[in-house]
């Protein structure tokens, strides 16, 4: 079975501008701001229609055809992208959608987020705290924690549910590096608002960039590996492909997360009814239901 697969980078990154966006990434000579501004220069000189979203420490990201589109500015941002490729799929729908990258991660495609408000932090930390603590089972993540340094990494879908928008510093448990020095053995845990690190075993505290130093470039590379591994590999911005089930099964998981998330609702829901009805009026809501009819 085939399917039509579209690229946002085919369409808009040419070979010319690839190699121009190479060179503003090598530029020894600039810092990152200058890098940013470099950038927009040349989306500028191609005439790409976008929107300057904002920059952050290895990356900046601007709103094409109402994707994000994020921009790596050094080596460091190159493998930020190829992270969240990488993870976007098993993180669904805690984490915005990364749709293509680059292979090198100079480039990537994403879903659009509106960012956080202040209000929208201090209403919402209860969420963030579930969503944290759901990806804390299998992953170690840093810069998204329940601080008022962290809320712009977080966003809200037009459909109200939110999610993380920059989930770059994110590490497999299975690394042994987040393994106190006390003994060796005992693995580090988060704090209540996911900002630090504490050893269950000696109560040491780690900030998150302390155990991060740990990790080498070569570590990264072999856990990231080749990510064309697991995506479409297109040389047209609109390309008929083979489906591969492996990369569609995402799809069916998340649907089946989201049917999930809906029956607990209705049962939170349920059981809400029953305590006002019972208090009330000393039946369940289904028996009252049923002296109605």
């Amino acid at each position: 079975m085939q399917k039509n697969q579209r690229s946002l980078i085919r369409k808009y990154f040419n070979d010319d501008l690839y190699f121009e966006l190479v060179k503003v990434t090598r530029s020894f000579g600039l810092d990152n701001n200058q890098r940013s501004r470099a950038v927009k220069q040349l989306l500028t000189k191609e005439n790409i229609p976008f929107t300057a979203l904002g920059s952050g420490t290895n990356r900046m990201a601007v709103l094409i055809d109402g994707y994000a589109v994020k921009i790596a500015l050094d080596a460091d941002g190159m493998i930020d992208n190829r992270r969240e490729f990488l993870y976007t799929q098993r993180l669904q729908p805690y984490v915005v959608k990364v749709y293509e990258c680059i292979p090198n991660g100079l480039i990537a495609v994403t879903e659009y987020v509106s960012i956080f408000t202040l209000d929208d932090f201090h209403n919402r930390q209860d969420e963030m705290r579930e969503i944290l603590k759901e990806v804390s089972v299998q992953f170690l993540v840093g810069d998204v924690g329940i601080t008022s340094k962290n809320y712009v990494n977080w966003g809200v879908r037009t459909t109200g549910d939110i999610c993380m928008l920059d989930f770059a510093y994110i590490y497999d448990i299975s690394y042994k590096l987040f393994i106190c020095t006390c003994d060796d053995v005992s693995m580090l845990q988060y704090n209540q608002d996911y900002t630090k690190l504490v050893c269950p075993t000696c109560g040491k505290i780690y900030p998150f960039i302390e155990v991060q130093k740990r990790i080498k470039s070569s570590d990264q590379e072999k856990e990231i590996g080749d990510i064309r591994r697991i995506g479409y590999n297109i040389t047209h911005d609109n390309q008929l492909v083979e489906v591969n089930p492996e990369f569609e099964k995402y799809l069916e998981d998340n649907n089946k997360k989201k049917k999930k998330n809906k029956e607990n609702d209705d049962d939170k829901t349920e059981e809400s009814l029953n305590d006002f009805c019972l208090k009330m009026y000393g039946k369940t809501y289904k028996e009252l239901r049923k002296l109605q009819k």
